[in-house]
């Protein structure tokens, strides 16, 4: 093993930031994903057990001390290099030729990150159409460095089809610089879910609302809707009662498998469901022909009036009483007893 400083290219008076910019630049220059020459392997693990061991104050004092053996990965816990790399940089490298020094391209984003106590945070939002089949988000993020000046970021992140509301990739020290800590915070880049105007998410089921006629509640349908476009028509055989729901299978979301890092999509089968909430419009009256008609196809029993009876009228929907309870109780919840 040469010289920690000497394989970084950095004097051994560099500052941390002058350690993590080397180590930024070489790390890209030879990753094995990027650089196909002999040695890139090779000089990317030495670059990487280089920058575990400077980056940190304790282990760059033994080393300045008393050198490489009291620091090896003999002595402490292996050093993976892909490993520190993407948990720095969580880079992609397709397209990486075209890529400047300050643009970075993620491959895709986190469903449950580490625990940060100072962070910067970015809200990135995303249609529900955008993570139905996935798409590419380029942005730029302005943050404050030690300095007090700012500097502008430009952002590429590959965002998953099936990716949801809190996905998030985690950029070390990527955020403002904290004086009072004197600290980089690390920025949090994670995705915010824009509603949708018909459809609903659950985990990876859908949610949508269909307005259908009594005539088709009781008789059947086909019916055909706009699915993110693709056109999906659906038959329903059965009787259709009010409140009831009906699934499709595997015409949900996309099921994002998190286990893997490569850019795929996964097979056709890897679909929530489809739910449809079927609202019934009944006719606002009935002549007295159709209601003969209709006691004669249910066969309905004639039933003598009684003159006694009180009249009922219409009120409100169910739904509407609901809603009207549930704000209610949130706002007893959330009031202040009064002085």
């Amino acid at each position: 093993m040469g010289d920690l400083y000497d394989i970084l290219q950095i004097k051994k008076t560099a500052s941390d930031d002058e350690i993590k910019k080397s180590y930024r630049k070489l790390a890209f220059k030879y990753h094995p994903d990027k650089n196909k020459e002999d040695d890139a392997q090779t000089q990317f693990k030495l670059i990487s057990e280089a920058y575990g061991i400077l980056s940190k104050p304790d282990k760059r004092e033994l080393y300045d001390k008393f050198g490489y053996d009291t620091v090896n990965e003999s002595t402490g816990p292996h050093i993976n290099p892909i490993d520190l790399f993407q948990s720095i940089f969580n880079v992609d490298f397709m397209n990486m030729d075209q890529m400047d020094s300050n643009i970075f391209i993620f491959s895709d984003l986190s469903t449950n990150p580490f625990s940060l106590q100072h962070k910067t945070t970015y809200n990135l939002e995303a249609s529900l159409d955008e993570l139905y089949h996935g798409t590419k988000k380029e942005f730029e993020i302005q943050h404050r460095l030690q300095n007090n000046l700012l500097k502008l970021t430009k952002y590429v992140i590959n965002v998953k089809k099936g990716s949801k509301q809190g996905d998030n990739i985690i950029v070390k020290e990527g955020g403002n610089y904290n004086p009072l800590l004197k600290i980089t915070e690390d920025l949090v880049i994670q995705i915010v879910e824009t509603k949708h105007k018909r459809y609903q998410r659950k985990k990876n089921d859908l949610y949508r609302e269909y307005k259908i006629s009594l005539i088709q509640s009781l008789c059947g349908l086909d019916f055909t809707i706009d699915h993110f476009g693709e056109e999906l028509t659906i038959s329903i055989e059965d009787i259709i009662k009010p409140n009831s729901l009906f699934q499709v299978f595997l015409k949900g979301m996309p099921i994002k498998n998190a286990s893997k890092k490569e850019l795929t999509d996964g097979s056709d089968s890897d679909y929530g469901n489809l739910i449809i909430d079927f609202k019934i419009i009944y006719p606002d009256s009935l002549s007295d022909k159709q209601q003969l008609y209709l006691k004669k196809i249910f066969q309905y029993p004639e039933e003598t009036k009684n003159k006694d009876a009180i009249q009922a009228y219409y009120y409100k929907d169910k739904e509407d009483v609901v809603k009207e309870l549930i704000n209610t109780e949130e706002e007893e919840s959330s009031g202040c007893i009064q002085q």
